[in-house]
């Protein structure tokens, strides 16, 4: 710093402040800072150490830039040619700020369309799959329905006809033999079956003989779904942490615990994703779902554990932050 001006860096050595702290300085109180000499290094006149050192004792005392201009003015001379300077240079700059304004809430709004778009799409999905199910539902009632009225149903024998096509008269009852009766035997598929025959007598001798069998058992209608072994079932849950570690729940509670804890709606669905993995969709109710999938592994340590690799909510993949996050309130819960 010379005896006529100094620079950014002189006030800040003096004052033993940064460059920076002088610069804020001199854009919150220009009129009171004149520049003397433009070029590079930019030169202030030499009383503006005192203003500068002036402006951070008001500072230190906690004053506001409002008061502090105030109290700047009641002590120094202001010069209105740097402070038009000045507004014009603010008039840029705040013309700047408006229009990065105007860009980001341009931004901000085509994203809350899409945003709309894409909650209106998944809303109509929503209420297709509700559809679907509610039609699924009442098909299965109704089949239900129609074999349980078909098995109960009596079956009627058939009728003998004659070479002209009419049926047979029945014999007189003192004319028909007594039945015979045979031993039980079974069937195909395991089940006990009684099987009879009768024989019907006319005038000249026998005319036919009928064998009434007990239909075998029918078919399940529908084949029950996969389940995971119960190795699987029993192996502690686990998820890793961010560093790589693995968290379990309070004393070890397994993938079987794990899955009746957030199971409060009804059945869960397995299906298998592998040798060692297996999906579990869980019903929420009103048809959302929860699906995590886990896979079998070792710790460090040889131990073996079920990991939760992911966790889908409604179709939305959770982040692993989000997914902690839900682990943590489920070991709170089942401490």
């Amino acid at each position: 710093m010379d005896a006529e001006t100094c620079t950014y860096r002189d006030l800040a050595r003096a004052l033993g402040v940064s460059e920076t702290t002088i610069k804020s300085y001199r854009s919150k109180f220009t009129v009171f800072l004149p520049i003397a000499r433009e070029g590079k290094p930019v030169r202030l006149h030499p009383e503006a150490l005192v203003v500068c050192r002036r402006i951070r004792e008001l500072f230190g005392q906690g004053l506001s830039i409002v008061q502090t201009m105030q109290a700047l003015r009641n002590e120094f001379k202001e010069y209105p040619q740097n402070r038009r300077l000045s507004t014009s240079s603010d008039a840029h700059r705040g013309a700047d700020l408006d229009a990065g304004l105007a860009g980001q809430l341009h931004a901000l709004a085509e994203a809350q369309e899409a945003a709309r778009q894409r909650i209106e799409l998944l809303e109509s999905e929503v209420r297709n799959l509700a559809t679907l199910e509610a039609a699924s539902k009442s098909l299965v009632a109704e089949l239900l329905t129609e074999l349980r009225a078909a098995r109960s149903a009596p079956v009627a024998p058939a009728q003998p006809e004659t070479p002209h096509g009419g049926p047979v008269a029945e014999p007189a009852p003192a004319a028909a033999a007594a039945p015979e009766p045979e031993p039980p035997s079974t069937g195909p598929d395991g089940v006990l079956t009684a099987r009879k025959i009768v024989t019907v007598h006319g005038a000249s001798g026998p005319l036919a003989s009928y064998a009434f069998n007990r239909e075998p058992r029918p078919e399940p209608p529908f084949t029950p779904p996969p389940a995971p072994p119960d190795a699987f079932l029993d192996m502690p849950a686990v998820i890793r942490s961010d560093r790589g570690d693995f968290l379990g729940l309070p004393g070890g509670q397994s993938v079987r615990r794990l899955v009746e804890t957030l199971s409060t709606d009804a059945a869960p669905a397995w299906l298998p994703e592998g040798e060692g993995a297996w999906s579990c969709a869980i019903p929420l109710g009103r048809a959302q779902t929860r699906e995590v999938l886990f896979e079998r592994t070792y710790t460090p340590r040889g131990n073996l554990v079920g990991l939760i690799r992911r966790m889908r909510i409604n179709e939305a993949e959770a982040t692993p932050a989000q997914l902690q996050d839900i682990f943590r309130q489920l070991r709170d819960q089942m401490a």
